[in-house]
């Protein structure tokens, strides 16, 4: 993982907007002209043999097509390029979010507004495919919705370009669920294809179902080719039929029934829109304007009286609403001003400048800032998200009032705040011990929003100036996670160990949790790199010690999922009483997926050659597990005749196809999703 400040091609690094199972999303700027970027990159070093190629393959054709296409609903890819086993590409920033993600958090957004998105959408495409160019992977996820509401397409990782070969693994690297019946069936597709997966998202977004469902990709397939989903009104009423007859006609099995373009599509839909009653949500206006700008206060610092109270306004407002970056900077601005006119001007009023800075003001938000510290266990009812600009707040103050001479309540005040924020990293030993001994799996939901807190405490003690107490409890913080590192080593070497279904229990538990560990595992890693790493246990053994646990765990599950095939049958698959076993099988193989997902997460030069063994086996193992149960399918002359045992062995290939996706196997994804095509294309 690259860190803040750090150099990736011609662009600097500033934060992580995301991640993917091989790789990260940065916001970076350009280091020539400082303008920002996205910066989509993937770890060259854990990509494995073939699937090396069609990855790399994909981030070329994505760079390729990108940079040739020039509309302000797509998303523009500015360069790619490979640096130390890291290629990336860099994208223009859109500040937004997905547009599955944005209706599933406001569900009830305005019918009118999700149809204009969708209009814009339309808009986008209708420049593609007039480039030539045939998306094949339309889906909320790969539409990004920014503020204002407008939307910017992105991921063109496996469009097609006309002239090109389609190749069959081509047609299959989309999303099932948004696949047209054309694509499924293997003919040569146009631009009708996107437009049925622009009328499923429609649908969805309309009605938060999806138009198919099924429990395997070989079932969904099959509703795809031959089921025609309810109209969209059966589940929201508020519909019209005009809407209905729209999606239904993008919808159509045959293209020839659809939309024949998506300005065609585009203009059917504008007109049943004004079948709709509710009227167009307008774009939501901007932030409410801030109280003064800094051009007011430099008029106001002619006249003293008339800047203070615009500073005791200032202080005020960041009490009582929310202490903003602007009201601070304001009031820093403010002070300054004011500091410079007592050193020019004898009469001016340095009393009240010390009551301000260090005064009743002060002690109000030295009380506030303690009263809603984000203490690890306490309740925040009523807590506004500002509490670190507070504290930042009360440093302006402070410091403002040290330059005036200083006072005794001030200087009590922050110490009071230093020992408050200090001791609560002391009184959370007692818990951490408690929420790791008392259940046989670590609670690390808890644990990890726990640490986060403490985290927030030391940025305080940080903004407060009190270098020494910081770094003492960022030790402090590190021998915590030892001890939870610990704890979820000792859990599974006892499970490796000892086989308890007990332990088993705990392990299933902590596996769940996977995340947490990642990032418990990180911090270890980042706290063994700093000089101050003064607590008992290497960071880095520890972590070795859990890789090495990882790896034991994926080979034993790995084991037992052998062991169930071999001893089942097709009789004893299909059997009505089969769905424990199926569902045990399922579960082995999520928790191998999450396994690997721990694997390629943690990035580690220290561990590089373990991790890389570790997904190199993983991805041999869901290889062959894949081939084995392929060939039961395509080698068993009446397996359509056990319509139950055909349903389970699908469910466990489209869970590897799932996970296949996830993490960035083309080959293997696109292997099951052929043979799903042919299976549900099958006569009878």
């Amino acid at each position: 993982m690259l860190r803040a400040g750090q150099i990736l091609g011609a662009y600097r690094i500033e934060t992580i907007v995301g991640r993917g199972s091989m790789g990260v999303v940065y916001r970076a700027v350009g280091i020539n002209n400082g303008e920002p970027v996205a910066l989509k990159t993937v770890r060259a070093d854990l990509l494995i043999g073939t699937e090396r190629d069609a990855i790399l393959s994909r981030f070329h054709q994505e760079a390729q097509i990108g940079m040739q296409l020039h509309h302000p609903r797509i998303v523009r890819v500015r360069d790619w390029g490979e640096q130390d086993d890291i290629v990336y590409l860099a994208m223009d920033f859109v500040a937004g979010q997905e547009l599955g993600r944005l209706v599933d958090h406001h569900p009830d957004l305005p019918q009118a507004m999700i149809l204009a998105m969708i209009l814009q959408v339309l808009n986008a495409l209708a420049y593609v495919h007039q480039q030539g160019i045939i998306h094949r992977d339309l889906k909320p996820a790969n539409i990004l919705v920014r503020r204002d509401y407008t939307i910017a397409l992105t991921d063109f990782g496996i469009a097609h370009c006309s002239g090109s070969e389609l190749t069959q693994l081509g047609d299959l690297l989309g999303s099932p669920l948004y696949m047209a019946p054309e694509q499924l069936r293997g003919e040569s597709l146009d631009c009708r294809a996107d437009l049925f997966s622009v009328g499923v998202m429609l649908y969805y977004l309309l009605t938060h179902r999806k138009p198919f469902v099924a429990d395997s990709l070989a079932a969904l397939m099959q509703q795809i080719l031959h089921t025609d989903p309810a109209p969209p009104s059966t589940f929201n009423s508020a519909l019209s039929g005009a809407i209905d007859a729209v999606i239904q006609g993008a919808l159509a099995k045959d293209r020839n029934q659809r939309f024949a373009s998506a300005l065609e599509f585009a203009a059917a839909l504008r007109q049943a829109r004004t079948a709709l009653d509710e009227a167009t949500v307008l774009i939501p206006a901007g932030s409410p304007s801030l109280p003064s700008s800094p051009a007011s206060i430099q008029m106001a610092a002619v006249n003293l009286d008339a800047l203070a109270e615009h500073m005791a306004v200032l202080v005020q407002e960041c009490l009582a609403e929310q202490a903003t970056d602007a009201r601070i900077e304001q009031l820093t601005e403010g002070l300054n001003a004011w500091v410079t006119a007592l050193v020019t001007n004898q009469t001016a009023d340095r009393q009240r400048l010390q009551w301000l800075c260090a005064g009743s003001p002060l002690a109000a938000l030295a009380e506030q800032i303690e009263r809603q510290a984000p203490l690890p266990g306490r309740a925040l009812s009523e807590a506004r998200g500002d509490w670190l600009e507070l504290v930042r707040l009360f440093t302006v103050l402070h410091d403002a009032a040290q330059r005036l001479g200083g006072t005794q309540a001030g200087a009590l005040a922050r110490a009071r705040l230093i020992q408050a924020l200090t001791g609560a990293f002391l009184d959370y030993a007692r818990t951490l011990n408690q929420l790791l001994f008392s259940n046989d799996s670590p609670h690390l939901l808890q644990i990890s929003a726990d640490f986060m807190r403490l985290d927030l405490l030391q940025l305080a003690l940080e903004e407060l100036g009190a270098d020494a107490e910081s770094r003492r409890l960022q030790q402090t913080l590190l021998l915590f996670v030892n001890q939870v590192m610990g704890k979820a080593n000792a859990l599974i070497h006892q499970f490796l160990k000892h086989r308890d279904p007990l332990a088993r229990l705990g392990v299933v538990g902590l596996l769940v949790q996977i995340e947490e560990l990642i990032v418990l595992a990180e911090r270890l890693l980042e706290g063994s790199e700093g000089a101050a790493m003064e607590v008992p246990g290497p960071g880095g053994a520890i972590v070795a010690e859990c890789i090495g646990n990882i790896r034991d765990l994926g080979w034993l599950l790995g084991q037992e999922l052998r062991q169930q095939i071999r001893e089942e049958s097709l009789e004893k698959l299909g059997a009505a009483d089969g769905e424990p076993d199926q569902s045990l099988f399922l579960g082995r193989l999520r928790q191998i997926g999450l396994l690997y997902r721990f694997a390629v997460r943690l990035e580690s030069d220290q561990h590089a050659a373990p991790l890389r063994e570790l997904v190199v086996g993983m991805h041999e193992f869901l290889h062959k597990l894949a081939d084995r149960l392929l060939t039961v399918i395509q080698k068993t002359p009446k397996l359509q005749d056990q319509p139950i045992a055909a349903e389970r062995l699908w469910e466990r290939l489209s869970l590897i196809a799932e996970l296949a996706g996830q993490f960035g196997w083309i080959e293997l994804r696109g292997q099951i999703l052929l043979a799903a095509r042919n299976w549900a294309s099958a006569p009878g």
